[in-house]
């Protein structure tokens, strides 16, 4: 993690800026992953997301007005202008100034003027580098399905080859003696106690879910995890067979 501290301008206070890399976004059930990182103000707890690649994956279109040097946003089929204030590197917008930040000839700009043209809501989960992202109707409707932030903390990460199973042995029963379900969340490990929970990460599509360990396995030389049908397709391996994978052992906090 890379830390940057900006000097103010006349009037503001110092911001350290701590540089989060990998970091990815997911919207319902898809999982986009980011080239640039975020930026997290260590003073405000304020998140910075790199501009056009961010709202691109949320749809939004950027002009650049090179009249006026200001950029038009077009959002949910609405229009809204962007006045750029480069030197004392801020924007305005409805009214509105907010900070803005460059790095490495990156453009970042605070979610909260996101909030401002679209109707999302966002959990940052710190642990798995992921901010999770809520479409909702309007911005006063309450949010009963919003993710809250893992109670987990990771205590153990490795690497290896998983495989996952089903078919024949759906309805059997499992070493921990529950019915196997290839349509839940769970996998066999060799050692794991049974219903210890593990994220795991497909390295060839950088999907993760996480599972609840209620077998043993696998039982073929060189793999480390077995995991159900349901989670192979969660996680873009079941076409695949096998593939290496991160497993994160989580423990509540």
């Amino acid at each position: 993690m890379l830390l940057f501290v900006l000097l103010p301008q006349v009037g503001q206070a110092a911001e350290t800026l701590a540089e989060v890399e990998d970091f990815s976004m997911k919207i319902a059930n898809q999982n986009y992953k980011f080239v640039q990182p975020i930026l997290k103000a260590r003073e405000t707890g304020a998140i910075y997301v790199p501009a056009r690649s961010f709202l691109k994956v949320l749809g939004v279109e950027l002009e650049w007005n090179d009249k006026d040097k200001s950029v038009t946003l077009l959002a949910d089929e609405k229009e809204y202008l962007v006045d750029l204030d480069w030197p004392n590197q801020q924007v305005n917008l409805s009214e509105k100034t907010y900070p803005i930040k460059v790095i490495n000839s990156h453009t970042y700009i605070p979610l909260s003027l996101v909030l401002e043209i679209l109707n999302f809501q966002f959990v940052w989960d710190d642990t798995n580098t992921t901010l999770y992202a809520t479409k909702i109707g309007n911005t006063e409707e309450i949010i009963k399905n919003l993710p809250q932030a893992p109670e987990y903390k990771v205590v153990d990460t490795f690497t290896g080859i998983a495989s996952w199973y089903g078919g024949k042995f759906h309805g059997r029963k499992t070493n921990s003696g529950e019915i196997f379900d290839e349509n839940a969340l769970t996998a066999a490990h060799r050692t794991l106690p049974f219903n210890t929970l593990v994220r795991v990460t497909f390295l060839h599509t950088n999907k993760s879910t996480i599972v609840r360990i209620n077998d043993r396995g696998p039982h073929v030389p060189g793999r480390i995890l077995d995991l159900s049908k349901a989670a192979a397709e969660e996680i873009g391996l079941k076409a695949h067979g096998l593939g290496k994978v991160k497993v994160e052992v989580l423990e509540k906090r």
